[in-house]
């Protein structure tokens, strides 16, 4: 299993940094390797599901990414599963000093022979984490500020 973490401390309160990572349709702004994400009415759970499609550059994939846990302005946990991977991203909220602490942990289990590319997705997916997360920040900071 792969888990990568990333954060950032952005100039936000709280509550706007939270509301506008919470609506995982914005993710096509940010996320470099999510080609769409679109919410899903056919939701079965308490919280919403989106229908998105990845390109993880070794493979491109179709899954429902459907939201497990809300802690409104601190916490949200989502995850995917499809035939070849299963991925669980943790998103963290926490406020100081009237900015927002900000972390994402992505935990991703390969299945399959894409088990065997682990050690080579591993630095990638740091980089390209690291990279959406600053085009999220400037996103954020030129659309609130």
């Amino acid at each position: 299993m792969l888990t990568t973490k990333v954060d950032a401390i952005i100039d936000l309160p709280v509550q706007t940094v939270f509301e506008h990572v919470m609506n995982f349709e914005n993710m096509v702004d940010y996320n470099s390797s999510v080609q769409s994400s679109i919410r899903s009415e056919e939701s079965s759970g308490k919280f919403p599901t989106f229908k998105i499609k990845v390109d993880m550059g070794i493979k491109k994939i179709e899954g429902n990414y459907t939201i497990q846990e809300i802690v409104p302005n601190q916490k949200i946990t989502a995850s995917c599963e499809t035939s070849d991977l299963k991925f669980e991203d943790t998103y963290i909220f926490r406020e100081e000093q009237g900015r927002t602490y900000f972390e994402i942990t992505d935990k991703t289990q390969l299945k399959g022979l894409l088990s065997l590319s682990e050690i080579l997705l591993g630095p990638i997916m740091r980089t390209q984490m690291n990279s959406n997360l600053k085009s999220l920040l400037k996103i954020m900071e030129t659309k609130y500020s």
